[in-house]
């Protein structure tokens, strides 16, 4: 007696879940590069800090160069003009976080007088700029 085989199929290799992978990881990469917040600031290397935050809401960065230059988000200021310029962009938003981003090289007192002079602009949000320490683990 002979029994019925059941007829070979070949393979087939389904492409429609392929592609649903690919969007699926197109979508992922987008999502976090939208999630993701670039300082439009002079170039600082910030000290390193195990609290640091990698999402903030900047709207005002203040730099401060190694040489010592003061920037305001990306122009160049005075430090006697820096007071004027941060209270008239307080008066346009009174909830502007303020971020203060200075080179690890620079002394302690520059980024004091830069501080007293954003708290006496009666910035209600001021924050000081670090690199997170995982992040300064995998850039070595």
């Amino acid at each position: 007696m002979r029994l019925p085989r059941p007829e070979l199929r070949r393979g087939r290799i389904e492409i429609i879940p392929m592609i649903d992978t690919i969007f699926f990881l197109l979508v992922y990469f987008i999502m976090i590069s939208l999630s993701m917040v670039r300082m439009q600031t002079h170039g600082v290397h910030t000290p390193n800090s195990t609290a640091a935050q990698q999402h903030i809401d900047a709207k005002l960065v203040i730099s401060i160069t190694r040489e010592g230059t003061l920037f305001l988000d990306t122009q160049r200021i005075a430090e006697s003009d820096l007071l004027q310029a941060v209270r008239s962009r307080l008066r346009a938003d009174a909830n502007l976080a303020i971020v203060l981003n200075c080179d690890r090289a620079r002394q302690v007192d520059a980024l004091l007088r830069v501080y007293d002079l954003v708290k006496q602009a009666n910035a209600r949000t001021v924050m000081i700029a670090t690199t997170p320490q995982r992040m300064t683990r995998e850039l070595r």
